[in-house]
């Protein structure tokens, strides 16, 4: 199973989140038990902090443009300290989540369980460059292993598609169904494939070829 840990990069956080963020590290480790001795002290965080906020107050009041880089720069070393701590952090923690959270720092979310794909999306039928040919195309699915589509050219007693012919493929793009005639109404459905089982199938397209 993979360690926990807390987040390295903060430098695409907003300028409040950050300073809340630094306010909440420095609280947390102030005489902490186990985090005793960080790379940064926290006097020079504190310090770093206190000059962010003065330059952040500046800038957000119409500043000007080197008000707003002085900010940034306050702002970019902030998130630098905070990297190097969350480093420290990761290492002594060990992976203990309670450990990780009394840092104050941000945990890096857990991974999600590879799931059942989602309902297949965006598909299309058009016809091919040659007579006779149909280009099958849909959005393609993260996670995806291989996709699964039907076609039919009529419909059952119950109006709904008679699927007679099935086909798989490893990619969206590229899917020729090379056997159409012409002048005729034909129905595309599409479903992916994993590791965890098979999705949906899309809801039914349909295209009269020329």
């Amino acid at each position: 199973m993979r360690k926990k840990k807390v987040v390295l990069d903060y430098s695409g956080l907003k300028d409040d989140e950050l300073n809340t963020l630094a306010g909440k590290v420095l609280d947390c480790l102030n005489a902490h038990l186990t985090f005793t001795d960080p790379p940064v002290e926290l006097a020079d965080l504190e310090a770093q902090v206190k000059d962010f906020r003065n330059k952040w107050q500046k800038a957000s009041r119409g500043g000007s443009l080197l008000e707003i880089a002085e900010k940034n720069d306050a702002k970019e070393l902030i998130a630098l300290s905070l990297k190097d701590i969350a480093f420290y952090v990761n290492k002594l923690s060990k992976g203990s989540r309670s450990l990780l959270l009394s840092s104050g720092l941000i945990l890096e979310a857990d991974q999600r369980p590879n799931e059942v794909p989602d309902r297949m999306t965006g598909g299309e039928l058009s016809d091919g460059k040659q007579i006779g040919q149909l280009q099958v195309k849909f959005k393609p699915q993260k996670g995806a292993l291989i996709y699964e589509y039907e076609i039919a050219d009529s419909l059952g007693a119950d109006g709904q598609p008679d699927w007679k012919e099935n086909f798989q493929t490893g990619t969206s793009q590229g899917n020729i169904y090379a056997v159409a005639k012409p002048n005729c109404m034909y129905y595309l459905r599409i479903r992916a494939r994993n590791k965890k089982g098979i999705g949906d199938w899309s809801e039914v397209v349909s295209l009269k070829t020329r």
